[in-house]
């Protein structure tokens, strides 16, 4: 076989290899840690744990899929924290003034953010101040999920990565086609005179 052929071949099982990894990957990734109901009421209090598989910045939510439910958020009241290791990671309550993520189907309302690091355990703990018996009929959940920046990121890493193999793949493609014609005309008749 042909030192191109080779070329060729390895460069297609490269491209071929290299995205079927890479989507193995990004299949695995946790985009939304936490996501349960909630129901507002005063003085509850949510504690949950879990653990990152993707470092990022994350957001604390109250979200609802009832459309139109924005201003019916906007009137929660709560403290929330994020713990690891035993120690506070970051902290807040909704009096501060937080810009809810672009071009999100639900209704929410944004609680805080912090930074989560891949590997690690996390706890989230939320008491809700005010009881809010309006949000009952939108069925709120509260979560956690990586924000729309952190997103953008993969989706940036994905498009420049397929084009690696796309020229992994256009190269191979090129270099097998011209062993296999290099092939056919060192046999046929006409090459050989």
């Amino acid at each position: 076989m042909q030192m191109k052929m080779k070329i060729g071949m390895g460069l297609m099982a490269l491209g071929v290899g290299v995205w079927s990894a890479w989507m193995g990957w990004t299949r695995t990734r946790k985009m939304d840690p936490i996501d349960l109901p909630v129901e507002a009421a005063s003085g509850q209090s949510v504690a949950q744990s879990f653990r990152l598989n993707y470092d990022g910045l994350y957001l604390v939510e109250v979200v609802t899929d009832k459309a139109g439910a924005t201003e019916r958020l906007r009137s929660l009241e709560a403290d929330w924290s994020v713990w690891s290791g035993g120690r506070k990671v970051s902290q807040g309550d909704t009096g501060e003034p937080h810009s809810a993520p672009a071009q999100r189907a639900e209704s929410l309302k944004v609680l805080g953010e912090f930074n989560g690091r891949a590997g690690q355990s996390y706890e989230l703990r939320v008491r809700f101040t005010k009881d809010v018996k309006e949000l009952e009929a939108v069925r709120p959940r509260l979560k956690v999920a990586v924000s729309g920046l952190a997103k953008e990121n993969l989706d940036a890493a994905s498009v420049l990565l397929f084009s690696i193999v796309f020229i992994c793949e256009l190269f191979g493609s090129i270099l097998l086609g011209i062993g296999i014609w290099g092939k056919a005309q060192s046999h046929s008749p006409v090459g050989r005179s």
